[in-house]
């Protein structure tokens, strides 16, 4: 059963709907994650640090004093007494220059501090300051982006690569043909590549492969019959020679002038070229 082919604006829309559907899902896939993941009661919401945070300074606010014990996880502190000692402290590696530098700089009066996505808090009791970090970011914020915009890329990618090795793969076929064609190889025959605009380019190869057999057969029948004829002619021609150049010969035996002898002679080397010319058509 021969493949139906597919016209190349056809092939173009379907590339398009396939890659459209799949980043339209892929949109709603992050949609839905962020609605239901990313809302204020998940675990990944991006102010479950700042809620824990202000909890713990509520109750340390509550009780006077600084709480290290109930101190939430996810977030940095540096506790300094009144006398400038170090009394406590639980910071990552990554943010402890800075929140150093922040219980360096601040101030009763400048106790907060937002760059970026980063908040920098400083908490005083009677006798100590406690030096707060966090972070209002997403947990894997940058994981998650990154698992999508690698997403969408392959979405787009994937069907791209199909769609070009498709087209190279028709593309081929047909270059094929017509290299088969150059080396004057006329029994081949066209391959559907799929594509409809390429399978009538192939078609119309095709109808003139298929004219210049005929103009060639015709033109061979042509020749064959011109040989014929001319072999015949020269098989026609063969016999009477024959007989001209006996009877000359027998004209050369007897006793003749010398003006009957040169005419004879004459008659004798003419004939001879005929004959001649008459070998050379039968020999073609």
């Amino acid at each position: 059963m021969e493949k139906r082919s597919i016209t190349i604006s056809r092939m173009i829309g379907t590339y398009i709907a396939v890659v459209s559907a799949l980043i339209g899902f892929t949109t709603l896939v992050a949609i839905i994650f962020f609605a239901f993941f990313l809302n204020r009661e998940s675990s990944f919401a991006a102010d479950n640090a700042e809620k824990a945070v202000e909890a713990w300074i509520y109750g340390c606010q509550e009780s006077g004093e600084i709480n290290t014990a109930l101190f939430p996880e996810g977030a940095d502190i540096i506790v300094i007494s009144a006398d400038g000692e170090e009394s406590f402290a639980k910071v990552s590696h990554s943010k402890e220059k800075s929140l150093r530098k922040f219980a360096q700089e601040s101030s009763p009066e400048n106790g907060r501090m937002l760059k970026g996505q980063d908040v920098y808090l400083r908490l005083d009791a009677a006798d100590e300051s406690a030096f707060v970090h966090y972070s209002v970011s997403v947990p894997y914020e940058y994981l998650i982006l990154f698992i999508f915009a690698l997403t969408y890329l392959l979405e787009v990618l994937i069907p791209t690569v199909v769609l070009v090795k498709k087209i190279k793969s028709s593309l081929r076929k047909v270059l094929d043909y017509t290299e088969s064609l150059k080396r004057q190889d006329l029994s081949v025959s066209p391959i559907n590549t799929g594509i409809y605009e390429l399978d009538q380019i192939n078609v119309a190869t095709d109808g003139m492969r298929k004219e210049l057999v005929a103009t060639m057969e015709d033109k061979w029948k042509e020749e064959q019959d011109s040989k014929a004829q001319m072999a015949q002619i020269a098989h026609d021609l063969k016999t009477p020679l024959t007989v001209i150049r006996g009877n000359a010969d027998l004209l050369m035996e007897k006793d003749c002038d010398d003006e009957s002898k040169e005419s004879i002679d004459a008659i004798i080397r003419n004939s001879e070229k005929i004959a001649l010319s008459v070998l050379d058509i039968l020999k073609m």
